[in-house]
């Protein structure tokens, strides 16, 4: 019976240290030169974002990664894709889709 405890959380942990997850230093509330928040947040067992001005919601949804790049899936609209990303203690800077720019982001909130 011992061993099969022991067995068991053997596999648990080795399940939860195989899953990449987002790094926590990415949640809180970011703001960039174009005047738009980025507040990103766990939701039980998801991470959610929200992209905004002060009028007009820009993009919604939820952040998983993979293979070292964030997998973003929209909610707002019917799209997902990958984004490069560099996490530094007050900066954040991740690709925008579909080019080669990027975002600088600056942390406003935890």
């Amino acid at each position: 019976m011992k061993k099969i405890i022991i067995l068991l959380f053997l596999m648990v942990g080795s399940l939860a240290f195989g899953q990449e997850d987002v790094p926590y230093r990415m949640l809180g509330t970011w703001a960039n030169m174009d005047n738009e928040l980025l507040i990103i947040n766990r939701n039980l067992d998801k991470v959610v974002f929200i992209r905004k001005t002060k009028t007009k919601l820009k993009a919604a949804g939820t952040i998983e990664l993979q293979e070292g790049q964030l997998r973003i899936f929209r909610r707002d609209k019917d799209d997902e894709y990958d984004l490069a990303y560099f996490i530094g203690k007050e900066t954040m800077v991740i690709t925008k889709p579909r080019s080669s720019r990027a975002w600088l982001w600056f942390r406003v909130g935890n």
